[in-house]
């Protein structure tokens, strides 16, 4: 049912508690696994911003690879990519119909109220994505 799985990650370990959901429906599917890290810009004084943004991508790239290395899936059936943006924006344009058919994302604690005025990029793909969102609550600490 669900071929084409991409499961966003922000770099934090919360936010990897999604992956063996993805990995279970993957399995369960046969299809494609897509890890994908989105790096936000900054504000940093113009010339120092490229540099700086680049570093950022490369960092990213680094922690997919990490990731995508740590887990049980034959290389054809996992791809992890970097893009660079406002998060949700970007994950919206890369959620284009027929390139996914699940997005699988893990969902932080709501309690936080700066979290719940502003809203998040969960959010924002639920209330936006054109695909099912398959949202793993984090587990409590303690």
């Amino acid at each position: 049912m669900y071929q084409k799985i991409l499961v966003p990650l922000d770099g934090s370990s919360a936010g990897e508690e999604a992956i063996p959901y993805a990995l279970e429906l993957r399995r369960l599917s046969g299809g494609t696994l897509t890890l994908v890290r989105v790096v936000p810009h900054n504000m940093a004084a113009a010339e120092l911003w490229h540099v700086r943004q680049r570093q950022l991508e490369a960092e990213a790239e680094l922690y997919l690879a990490d990731v995508a290395s740590r887990l049980d899936v034959a290389a054809e059936h996992l791809q992890y990519t970097v893009m660079s943006g406002d998060v949700g924006q970007s994950l919206l344009t890369l959620i284009h119909p027929g390139t996914f058919d699940l997005l699988v994302m893990a969902t932080r604690d709501r309690r936080d109220p700066v979290r719940w005025m502003l809203g998040s990029v969960t959010d924002y793909l639920v209330q936006r994505a054109p695909i099912p969102v398959l949202l793993v609550r984090q587990r409590e600490e303690g």
